[in-house]
Formats: C-alpha cells, structure tokens, sequence
C-alpha cells in the first residue's frame, strides 16, 4: 500500500506530507537510530529497548479494529514500527526535525506517514530545542495545527506522548475524538504535571471517555 494514496484517502485539505522512503535494509526489532539527552547527533543502537512495550501491549488488548492509528509524538518511531505491523496505516505527527532525522532512518514500512506539525488548539509557530520533546508555546520555526483540521477518520487507536503539551492538543482533537471511536494511550504524569494531567481527565470525560488502566506513566482511556 502506498503511504500517499492512504494519506489521500484520509484527509482532506492538507499541503504538505512527508513520506517515509523505504529502505534497502531491515533493521533489526530493536535497533534504533536515537538522539537521547546525552547525544549532540543522531547515534545508532543495536539495542535500544523495547520502546515502552508494555504500555503498548496492554493499550493494544482494547482494539477491536485495526484501520488507522495515530503516533503523536511519534520521536524516532520506536512505537511506530510495532504499530505499522498491526494497522493498516500508521499516521505519525513529530516536530521536531532532528527526531525525524532518526525516524526517516528507522522506519522503513510503506503503510507509514509522518507529518512534520505539532498539535495544539490553534495554528501558531513554537520553538523546541535540538533534541527535546518538550514543545514550548513560543516564536520559533515549529509549525502547530489543530488534529482536527486533518480531517481524519476510521481511527482507532491514538497514541499521546507530547510532555506537557497533552491540553492543547486535546482541546484541538475534540471533533476528531468525538467522531472516531479511538482507544487512546496517553501519557500521564501526575507527579511532575499534576493540574496538566487533571485538565486532561476533565478533558476526555466531557468528551465520553472513561478511564480504564494505568501502566507505569501511561493510562488507557475508552468510550
């Protein structure tokens, strides 16, 4: 399946999407190219960890069809690779370009696409360091959209892992949470984002989701 015709297919309206080019060599399931905290540029592991499976094992047991699924915050794509084996498109969203550097070279399956946006409640501009996860509401060269302004349908599995930036987002994805059916695995870090991570109860409750499991920092919400 070709990534743009599933792209088409999907949304509407939409200018720009980077696709993900295939490569000539399959990586090995747990080698990654990373740029971790303490790396000043993209560096290769043969093993990189499991990329939080357990979290994702245990959101991926509430999914009942396996359409599109939606890797927020998708960073080098260690979630993304198991998710493509599962669905039958893959739509990732990451900002910063120095992760999608790594992505590019660690995600080789045609059923992927990622969108160089973050996603907040608005079209702005945001700043982000070189190689951090934390997107700040600030002047810079990070272009922000609205979820709902893909348009998308036949969702049903979303992935939220944005460190801080979880009530923009939600704010700007009601219309397409409340027109999909998704399970949704969010991030939720109660002891360093406490009134972020109750907004975003608040948030998904006035939606219709319900709470449902918690592992390690992550939580399963369902409708």
């Amino acid at each position: 399946m070709n990534a743009n015709n599933t792209a088409e297919d999907l949304v509407v309206n939409v200018k720009t999407v980077l696709t993900v080019n295939a490569k000539n060599v399959v990586p090995l399931e747990n080698s990654f190219w990373v740029l971790y905290g303490q790396h000043d540029k993209p560096t290769y592991l043969e093993d990189a960890g499991g990329g939080q499976r357990l979290q994702r094992d245990n959101a991926l047991k509430h999914v009942n069809n396996w359409r599109v699924c939606l890797d927020i915050g998708s960073n080098i794509g260690q979630w993304t690779r198991p998710l493509a084996k599962k669905f039958k498109s893959v739509i990732c969203f990451e900002p910063n370009p120095n992760f999608r550097e790594c992505f590019a070279k660690n995600i080789n399956e045609d059923n992927v696409i990622i969108w160089p946006y973050g996603l907040s409640d608005r079209s702005h501009s945001a700043n982000q360091d070189y190689n951090s996860t934390i997107l700040k509401d600030e002047e810079g060269d990070i272009e922000c959209r609205t979820l709902d302004s893909f348009q998308l349908r036949n969702v049903d599995f979303i992935k939220i892992d944005v460190d801080g930036f979880e009530i923009p987002l939600l704010n700007g994805a009601r219309e397409t949470l409340l027109n999909n059916n998704a399970v949704i695995n969010i991030e939720m870090k109660y002891d360093k984002r406490k009134h972020i991570a109750m907004k975003c109860v608040s948030i998904l409750k006035d939606i219709g989701y319900r709470f449902i499991q918690r592992t390690k920092s992550d939580e399963i919400w369902l409708k």
